[in-house]
């Protein structure tokens, strides 16, 4: 499961605006987030379901957690991203 390639272009602007580290660390809060939607998507799928066995599982997963935080997440990325900055 991977973000790929995120622009500076699509982070808030308070970000990109307090430079190189301070956006790296919101990729990272990001990437967090991405991973920790993954596992909650994974879990919602039954074991015994179609869904959990098809050799296409773990792509239609990775699909729907990428969908769930692409643009500015779920908004856990940003209190990630506001404590690394204060620490």
């Amino acid at each position: 499961m991977s973000l790929g390639a995120i622009s500076n272009f699509s982070l808030p602007a308070d970000v990109r605006a307090a430079g190189t580290d301070a956006q790296k660390n919101y990729k990272s809060a990001l990437a967090f987030e991405q991973m920790l939607v993954g596992e909650l998507v994974k879990e919602m799928v039954p074991k015994d379901s179609e869904m959990s066995e098809s050799p296409y599982a773990s792509t239609m997963r990775d699909t729907l957690s990428t969908a769930l935080v692409g643009g500015q997440g779920l908004g856990l990325a940003r209190q990630l991203y506001k404590e690394m900055q204060s620490s």
